[in-house]
């Protein structure tokens, strides 16, 4: 897990490094953005597989390196909310009284922050004099940012009346939550239009967790979702 952190805060550290060490030949422009992640997991070999997407947010600071009219390379290290929530289980009616079956259904969810960095290559080209397209791609590393939560509420039936509800939440840090690390792949397509020296994007991606977070050999759980975020960026050098 150390291994993973170091190189996490390598790849932040070059990337920033870079960007502003050639920031003499191209220009750089600084930014902020946000938004909201429609995040899921999916599994094997899980006793969780029905997962379906959680909302949670997203922002980040923008670093804009400007190659030619047409490229750029975009570093955005920021904070990301991802996991996904369980659809209602519904066991089988148990009778422990005869004519009151009793049934119990369980929903959830479980969430996970991670510090995030997208490194992406992007192609902008013109569609008027100051519109501009967006397609972006490329990897994104992340670091599980505190504990992973779980939260589900249980409620019982009789006679399909409830009679009772439970709330039940846990937190899982260390090995117990899993790989603290993922790398994955993200790509994505969106618009972008100046408004004095500020330029302001919209943008729609996909993200694909490669790496399996469980620590079973026996199960396989990733991250998948969409997010889309609105954002501005400033030139600060040229």
């Amino acid at each position: 897990m150390q291994r993973f952190q170091r190189l996490f805060k390598a790849a932040l550290s070059v990337t920033t490094c870079a960007l502003l060490t050639n920031a003499a030949h191209a220009q750089l422009s600084l930014g902020l953005k946000g938004g909201a992640n429609f995040s899921t997991l999916v599994t094997e070999n899980s006793n969780i597989d029905n997962f379906k997407t959680r909302v949670a947010p997203n922002f980040a600071v923008v670093f804009n390196y400007r190659l030619s009219p047409a490229f750029s390379i975009q570093a955005e290290p920021g904070f990301s909310g991802r996991g996904g929530v369980f659809r209602p289980q519904q066991g089988p009616p148990i009778v422990i009284v005869p004519g009151a079956p009793r049934q119990v259904v369980e929903k959830g969810a479980i969430k996970i922050g991670y510090f995030e960095l997208p490194l992406l290559a992007q192609y902008r080209p013109r569609l008027t004099e100051k519109l501009e397209a967006i397609i972006s791609a490329g990897p994104e590393l992340r670091y599980r940012a505190g504990s992973r939560k779980e939260e589900a509420t249980i409620s019982t039936y009789v006679n399909d009346e409830k009679i009772g509800t439970v709330k039940h939440t846990e937190s899982y840090s260390g090995d117990d939550a899993g790989s603290a690390f993922d790398i994955g792949a993200v790509a994505g397509a969106g618009l972008a239009y100046p408004i004095g020296r500020l330029k302001v994007f919209v943008e729609g991606r996909y993200h694909l967790g490669l790496r399996n977070l469980s620590n079973r050999d026996d199960v396989k759980v990733h991250n998948r979702g969409a997010s889309a975020v609105l954002g501005v960026t400033i030139p600060i050098l040229k």
